[in-house]
This record gives C-alpha cells, structure tokens and sequence, in this order.
C-alpha cells in the first residue's frame, strides 16, 4: 500500500528478527505502524526512534521483510 505520510514509497510488512514484532514501515520515509489497520489512521514513529528506543540498532538488516 501506498505510504499515507510521504506518498511515495510503499509501507510494508516486516518482523524485527531480535524479538519477533510485525511492524508496517515505509520503504521511503521510514513512518512505522504496529498493525495494518492503523496506517493511514493512527499516528506514525519513525522507525529508527522506535528501534533506538527499545535499544535495537535502527538498520533495515534488523528486519525481515514478510510478504503482504
């Protein structure tokens, strides 16, 4: 789907490997969301603040990328 904040990239499915959480995160602008109805309709964080945050490095290589 189409990132609501930049509309530009695509927000997509991933797991963090370290604890396994599903976030939805733009290929683009980085917005997280924490499930798939809240895009578009809940507020973003960033994803390097919200990995930096539960002291995770904030690097797409933490991430699996899931099919949608």
């Amino acid at each position: 789907m189409l990132c609501p904040r930049c509309e530009q990239g695509d927000v997509c499915k991933a797991q963090i490997k370290s604890n396994g959480k599903l976030v939805y995160v733009c290929q683009e602008c980085e917005a997280t969301w924490f499930s798939a109805e809240a895009v578009g309709v809940e507020s973003f964080v960033d994803f390097g603040t919200y990995m930096e945050g539960v002291g995770l490095p904030p690097l797409w290589s933490s991430l699996t990328v899931l099919p949608d």
